[in-house]
């Protein structure tokens, strides 16, 4: 077959960026594999995969993941597409990088991804109070897509898990694939459930879409394939709260309604979520602003004044009041009695 004949066959085919495969192609090399080595055998070069002007059938780039994964472990490619740089993986990376939050940045993604083939659609569909992230196919796979949906479904759930951070809970996930074996186990504490091959879903609550979302959560992400990491949330439950509540003391009126809102939790979630560190919202608070307090008087050696408006106290006497509850002696005595410390 000339090649002008194989291009307007192929054009009757689902086609996408060849591209699409080359974050686990060059993993590979991270594990000791030569690329030739695993596509020679398919009839493509690394050199066509890492082209993104390149286009092949969809079955291609299934046949090179089944190979990659035959090649390492059969949970490689979800462990690489944990650590897939967004920006540069996208090529439309850059316009996704502008994105302010996680349903801005899923809506800039549905919307780009729709330009680029209409062979698979990608989805964003919020109903009350879930949100469902999923990819469906437009055609019949005559390759079992198993590991490039493995592949891709884990850049989601692990972009969730780090938007999240310290308040994710993968109770919250319900995660679909066509080979759940393709996954990790317990994959950042979620366990994928079998579906057809047709594409994956994700649910997960719809008040996450308003989370803020960084640059850097984009571009990075800290795993390797080759490593073998703890796949619980990256910080302690407690200790993140704390550190929210520690950048948000200043402002008037913050309290557990504030609290929860920030968490992306009802007020009774949330002190759920502390039950087994037997504190409520509005003890760990207190806590916080007590020992910033300390901190403040005695090591930044702060005025009272100052030290009131700094845990969000418009009136320094009731800051006053409150820690002499907490400590039993008054601010002023307390900075005499630790000066020098």
């Amino acid at each position: 077959m000339s090649d002008t004949a194989r291009h307007k066959k192929d054009q009757s085919l689902p086609l996408v960026r060849a591209s699409v495969a080359a974050p686990v192609v060059g993993a590979l090399r991270k594990v000791n594999v030569e690329p030739g080595l695993v596509l020679g055998p398919l009839g493509i070069s690394e050199a066509q995969v890492m082209d993104k002007q390149n286009f092949v059938p969809h079955d291609t780039v299934y046949r090179i993941y089944q190979a990659v994964a035959d090649a390492t472990s059969i949970d490689f490619c979800a462990r690489v597409g944990e650590t897939v740089d967004l920006v540069r993986f996208l090529t439309f990376g850059d316009t996704l990088s502008e994105a302010l939050t996680l349903g801005d940045f899923f809506n800039r993604f549905t919307q780009a991804v729709s330009k680029e083939s209409n062979a698979v659609t990608q989805s964003l569909l919020v109903e009350d109070n879930h949100a469902y992230l999923s990819a469906r196919r437009n055609f019949v796979p005559t390759v079992p897509p198993g590991q490039t949906d493995a592949f891709l479904a884990s850049i989601w759930v692990s972009l969730l898990h780090r938007v999240l951070d310290f308040r994710w809970d993968p109770n919250q996930i319900i995660f679909r694939v066509s080979n759940p074996a393709a996954i990790p186990q317990q994959f950042h504490g979620v366990q994928a459930i079998k579906c057809g091959p047709q594409g994956f879903s994700i649910r997960f609550p719809s008040s996450w879409l308003n989370f803020q979302l960084r640059p850097e959560t984009l571009r990075h992400a800290p795993v390797s394939p080759e490593q073998d990491e703890d796949m619980a949330a990256p910080q302690d439950f407690l200790s993140g709260l704390e550190g929210l509540i520690r950048i948000n003391l200043a402002e008037p009126g913050f309290g557990v309604d504030e609290l929860a809102r920030l968490c992306g939790f009802h007020r009774e979630t949330l002190n759920n979520r502390l039950a087994p560190y037997d504190m409520t919202a509005s003890q760990v608070i207190t806590n916080v602003k007590q020992s910033e307090a300390e901190r403040l008087l005695m090591t930044q050696n702060m005025s009272v004044g100052r030290t009131a408006l700094r845990l969000g106290y418009a009136d320094p006497t009731a800051f006053s009041r409150a820690f002499r509850k907490w400590t039993g002696v008054s601010p002023a005595k307390f900075k005499k009695q630790n000066k020098g410390n």
